[in-house]
């Protein structure tokens, strides 16, 4: 026994050290975001905001782990290395599956509590928070606290924050349900009605009253949204609101040039023409022009998504949806390209011949001449580009084409149509005009 107390003495100071050190290491805790996502893409951008007219801050490679802190319009708040906070698109990236607005939540406890850039007592100060304020936690050590400032990581020492049982989720939900979004996108400036007898209505619900109805074709200015809502104003300063699923949007010029800085990060509507009881032209054995637009749309979706591209369909099957419907979905998902592909055919059968790429505005031209250019070698004539009103033109806000890839009803060019060798041309060469387009 004496020599264990002479032991204890002699090693005493290194005995504490140790304890000490096992003690801190265990009152660490780390409460950054489970929810992760690994990069797919060889690269992608980090922008400074949720959407790709954002400016790059920085670049991620494939293999790559983020740490996710919110989202936003398909787009992911991720903390990176040295506490920098950037937005990536979700579509480049996997696990985009997982719910990502699950921080924990705090609560300052002390009035006028100082927000530091590091977790230094003499790094620079941010600001302040009031008593109270609820933050979300990205990471927590004995210390300190790390939280989401502005738009950027900071720090405040930890005991000044209170830790709740509370979620980021939780708190986003419980406030937005009910909190009127006046300003939610700064591009647009107007809204175009692209379905008859559209109702304008005092309250942004379908049982407020009408205050007029009005036809395909009118536009109104902006003023903000409200739900499935959008708040509006017509010429003669009467101000309502009109539903999104009956209108397409549109914003300044800059707004809908694309803005995607490579195929990668663009998002692609491919839309099937016809479908349902819209079966479209027939050939001369009784095959509808709806069957092959559906094949080919599929055919081109899966060559651009191993560009790393998004690309939806406006129909994935032999579905009826209206013109409105399939040029509202441009504006919805702020589409870089809306694609819309047809068979023609003529009054008498074999009178006809050739591969058209049809667009309507000036937004529309540089898109329709890229495809165009990509078509040149197809075993059926290309007619060339060629402007005309349509209505998934027309009433589309973003870069719009319609492809017209051969006559459904002349003998030759249904022989190529209907092969697969044809098909999987088509697909390569729009996805050749996308990739120019983007340059």
């Amino acid at each position: 026994m004496e020599e264990i107390v002479k032991l204890i003495k002699k090693y005493r100071l290194f005995i504490i050290i140790i304890i000490l050190l096992l003690v801190s290491s265990v009152s660490t805790v780390v409460l950054a975001n489970a929810n992760t996502v690994v990069v797919g893409s060889d690269s992608v951008n980090v922008r400074v905001g949720p959407g790709l007219s954002y400016s790059n801050m920085a670049q991620v490679k494939k293999g790559d782990k983020l740490t996710i802190i919110s989202e936003k319009n398909k787009w992911y708040q991720v903390r990176l290395a040295g506490d920098k906070i950037g937005w990536v698109a979700s579509w480049l990236l996997d696990n985009t599956d997982v719910s990502s607005t699950t921080n924990k939540v705090g609560i300052i406890k002390v009035p006028n509590t100082t927000i530091f850039k590091s977790a230094s007592a003499s790094s620079d100060v941010l600001g302040t928070a009031n008593q109270s304020t609820k933050v979300a936690i990205l990471y927590q050590e004995s210390d300190w606290t790390q939280i989401l400032y502005k738009g950027t990581a900071a720090w405040v020492k930890s005991e000044f924050i209170e830790n709740t049982s509370e979620t980021t989720d939780s708190t986003h939900s419980s406030s937005s349900n009910n909190k009127k979004s006046s300003n939610s996108n700064s591009n647009i400036k107007t809204v175009t009605v692209t379905q008859a007898n559209t109702k304008l209505r005092i309250d942004p619900n379908s049982s407020g009253r009408i205050v007029k109805t009005v036809q395909v074709g009118k536009t109104f200015d902006y003023l903000g949204k409200d739900g499935d809502w959008y708040q509006v104003r017509d010429s003669d300063g009467s101000v309502g609101y009109v539903a999104s699923w009956v209108v397409t949007i549109s914003g300044s010029k800059s707004a809908v040039k694309t803005a995607a800085s490579t195929i990668s990060e663009s998002t692609i509507v491919i839309d099937a023409g016809h479908g349902g009881d819209d079966v479209g032209a027939e050939s001369e054995n009784g095959k509808y022009e709806k069957t092959y637009t559906l094949a080919y749309a599929k055919a081109i979706k899966k060559e651009l998504e191993k560009t790393g591209a998004r690309v939806i369909l406006t129909r994935s099957g032999d579905d009826s949806k209206t013109l409105g419907d399939r040029a509202r979905l441009s504006s919805k998902e702020n589409a870089d390209a809306f694609i819309s592909l047809h068979f023609d055919s003529s009054e008498s059968n074999n009178d006809g011949s050739g591969v058209t790429t049809y667009y309507y505005a000036d937004k529309d031209k540089n898109l329709a001449t890229s495809i165009d250019n990509q078509l040149n070698t197809l075993p059926i004539d290309n007619k060339g580009v060629k402007q005309k009103d349509l209505y998934v033109l027309h009433y589309n806000s973003q870069p719009a084409v319609l492809l017209e890839l051969g006559y459904i009803n002349t003998k030759s060019d249904y022989k190529k149509i209907k092969s697969d060798s044809y098909k999987e041309k088509i697909a390569s060469d729009v996805v050749a005009g996308l990739k120019q387009y983007f340059k």
